[in-house]
């Protein structure tokens, strides 16, 4: 019974250790998440429209896409209003 208490505390120690000593992640700036938000709207865009070759379809599914980043983007805290007026705007542009 003494052997599995110090095999338990032996345990116990070595857990701790490994979340003490884990290293610790840089929490990434509200720039580079905006960043990899805005790629992904892009990718995302980019695949959805790829297929459709007729083009007011594809105008149609745009801006169907358009509407639901932008209802997407109202909820997301690292964009402000005006961020997402921009970024919708951009994402017409392609």
């Amino acid at each position: 019974m003494e052997t599995f208490f110090s095999v338990l505390l032996i345990f116990i120690l070595l857990g701790f250790l490994i979340l003490v000593l884990k290293p610790k992640k840089e929490p990434k700036s509200k720039e580079q998440k905006q960043e990899e938000i805005r790629l992904g709207y892009i990718e995302r865009l980019n695949t959805e429209l790829l297929a459709i070759e007729n083009h007011d379809e594809r105008q149609t599914k745009k801006i169907a896409l358009l509407k639901v980043f932008a209802k997407e983007l109202e909820f997301n805290l690292f964009f402000d209003k005006d961020e997402v007026k921009i970024l919708i705007q951009e994402l017409a542009g392609y």
